[in-house]
């Protein structure tokens, strides 16, 4: 019997690089890593450091400054009149500006502080609105030539000025009206301007009479009233007249506003 024996074939024999360029690509890389990283360090040390200097350099100036003005206040030295008169300028111009600074930081605070101190500022002005012929109350447009300062005074109605704040005011109307009726047993055209208390009661503050024009076809005449009058929260004022159908109504002719002192 013959016995055949077949040889094993021979192993492929891996290629890639060798464990000592592995281990020198490893070291190259953490060394790379490292000089970046102190350079890093070194970059932030060197600022502050140069910051540091800086300070310093500064701050020895200003020493070797005023030691050199403590000299020349002395006589010291060898450094001439005209050198320690420029010396003594450049400080006073130094101090003045310090000065200057200071007076001006004071006095925005003063302003801040008697800024928020301050009330604010309570006006209202508004003109009659022709709708009003029919009511002895003189109703007030709600547009057009028309000022509230805040929401510390309201129009109520159409007809009253009320005031959310206690003080005093100033109140003013212009009534003007014409009349082409014979001036003869005619009653004057009265103007009233009364107060309506929180509580409700009502009374008269200003009153004014006219009398009636004979002019045809209309004779144009104003009545002003105008007073300070105390206010207290939630009253309200008013202007009553005895014959609204003669109020004129044009712009500027009939207003009312107030203004708290």
């Amino acid at each position: 019997m013959i016995e055949t024996y077949s040889q094993p074939s021979p192993r492929s024999v891996a290629t890639g690089p060798p464990v000592s360029m592995k281990i020198f690509m490893y070291l190259l890389t953490v060394f790379l890593i490292t000089q970046m990283i102190g350079s890093a360090l070194f970059a932030v040390y060197l600022h502050r450091r140069l910051d540091k200097i800086e300070d310093e350099r500064n701050l020895h100036e200003d020493f070797v400054f005023m030691k050199t003005i403590q000299r020349c206040n002395k006589g010291e030295g060898s450094l001439s009149l005209l050198n320690c008169e420029e010396i003594r300028s450049r400080f006073e111009d130094l101090v003045k500006d310090i000065m200057q600074n200071k007076e001006v930081k004071k006095k925005e605070e003063n302003f801040e502080m008697h800024k928020g101190d301050q009330e604010p500022q309570i006006a209202a002005h508004v003109i009659s609105e022709a709708s009003s012929k029919t009511t002895s109350v003189l109703q007030w447009a709600p547009k057009g030539y028309y000022t509230l300062s805040t929401n510390l005074v309201t129009l109520e109605n159409g007809k009253q000025l009320a005031v959310k704040r206690q003080g005093l005011y100033y109140i003013y109307t212009q009534v003007t009206f014409c009349s082409n009726r014979e001036a003869l047993n005619q009653a004057p055209f009265i103007a009233s301007l009364c107060l309506k208390s929180p509580s409700g009661s009502e009374r008269i503050l200003l009153r004014a009479a006219n009398t009636h024009s004979s002019s045809k076809p209309c004779g144009q005449q104003s009545i002003h009233l105008g007073g300070v009058f105390e206010l207290q929260p939630g009253a309200s004022v008013f202007v009553n007249v005895t014959d609204p159908s003669q109020v004129s109504h044009g712009t500027g002719f009939t207003s009312f506003g107030l203004l708290k002192l």
